[in-house]
């Protein structure tokens, strides 16, 4: 029963907070364009910078985790998002808004690694992919309404989008305090730190399929404000909407699919939808064809992130959990960060079509590295590195 309780106080937090998140994810676009008069690559990089400080902070965050424990990660960050979306309401130029998302991305990807490695840490090991996919309910459940609320929020004042999600950090916050710690005590002698070869045949492969993924997502958070009012549409709360309810609904299943089948199985088709939704939203035609083109994304990325999440943590000893997740997500980071001002430049240049067609070539490259993958069918829980 205490297991049931403590999964049910993280996904409490993770909800709160990750609809804190999207909230901002629509309100920051809208605020550097609208308000601050950036360009394109501008507003990818002030939206897509939340990731970049991840690539330093989680590898070191995951290996503190392995020694100290969990809990201290699920709170005192919390507290700093909260601080930082008030902040937003200071920030007055460009590089003050980036700053500021730079922080928010230090703290929230500390706040993600450890809830990432609390849920794995419950599930048994037969189980993990749905450990990782329910988390991602409760983050999508943020994605589907945050968007649609500070989009609305926005047009109502540039102020209220910050408050509110300052609000729902501390919410998130009064959750995590509730939560127990779950770094099992060691019996033996500390177990040596893994070697740069070891950690690169652990999630080299499977991360950068998902830094594939990860720069397509991007793109879809940083550019879909701007796109949806390019093509037509004018907000983009339902598109956001429609992205995050797919997600959602791959999501119910898709981590039990990979549990029972084998985590490539499910990796495999979801870059391939991926890829494919990517590229119908750079060659819409007419208004309506973003809709069905932005359901593929949700399903794809949906499908692919918990699998190839549980993919890692089931090569990673369990005294070195933490490190080993921290390393993979970063290689989602690494991803999300370029996306912003790289691919934001291309469509600056080019148009902003682009901005869906460069992730489109780059999710097929995921396509081909996932494949390489292998893995034993009835084995997938426990495989060692392919």
């Amino acid at each position: 029963m205490a297991s049931v309780a403590t999964r049910r106080w993280l996904d409490a937090s993770v909800a709160c907070n990750f609809l804190g998140i999207g909230i901002l994810l629509a309100a920051v676009p809208r605020y550097v364009k609208e308000e601050l008069g950036g360009s394109t690559a501008a507003v990818g990089t002030a939206t897509t910078i939340f990731f970049a400080a991840a690539l330093l902070t989680r590898p070191v965050v995951g290996r503190v985790m392995d020694r100290i424990g969990r809990r201290p990660f699920l709170v005192w960050p919390l507290l700093a998002m909260a601080l930082l979306a008030i902040g937003m309401e200071f920030a007055h130029a460009v590089w003050a808004v980036i700053l500021v998302r730079l922080l928010q991305g230090a703290f929230g990807s500390t706040y993600y690694t450890a809830c990432a490695v609390v849920a794995t840490d419950l599930a048994p090991p037969e189980q993990r992919a749905s450990a990782v996919a329910r988390l991602s309910l409760m983050i999508y459940l943020g994605f589907a309404f945050g968007p649609f609320i500070g989009e609305f929020l926005f047009d109502r004042g540039s102020q209220w989008p910050w408050l509110a999600a300052a609000a729902l950090h501390v919410l998130a916050l009064v959750a995590s305090t509730r939560l127990p710690e779950t770094l099992r005590e060691r019996t033996g002698h500390e177990a040596p730190r893994p070697s740069m070869r070891q950690l690169q045949r652990v999630v080299l492969r499977p991360g950068i399929a998902q830094l594939c993924a990860g720069l397509g997502y991007s793109c879809v958070v940083a550019f879909l404000p701007s796109y949806s009012r390019e093509i037509g549409i004018g907000s983009s709360g339902v598109l956001f909407f429609t992205y995050a309810c797919s997600a959602l609904l791959v999501r119910v299943f898709s981590g039990r699919l990979a549990d029972r089948f084998g985590y490539v199985a499910v990796a495999i088709p979801g870059l391939f939808v991926f890829a494919c939704g990517h590229l119908l939203m750079a060659v819409a035609w007419a208004e309506w064809v973003p809709f069905p083109a932005i359901a593929m994304l949700g399903i794809g990325f949906g499908a692919v992130f918990p699998a190839l999440t549980a993919l890692a943590v089931a090569r990673a000893p369990d005294e070195q959990r933490g490190q080993v997740l921290g390393v993979f997500l970063s290689f989602n980071d690494l991803g999300n960060a370029i996306a912003g001002p790289a691919v934001g430049a291309i469509a600056d240049a080019a148009g902003f079509r682009w901005g869906y067609g460069v992730p489109a070539i780059v999710a097929t490259v995921g396509l081909f590295v996932a494949i390489t993958l292998r893995e034993p069918r009835a084995a997938s829980p426990a495989a060692a590195a392919a």
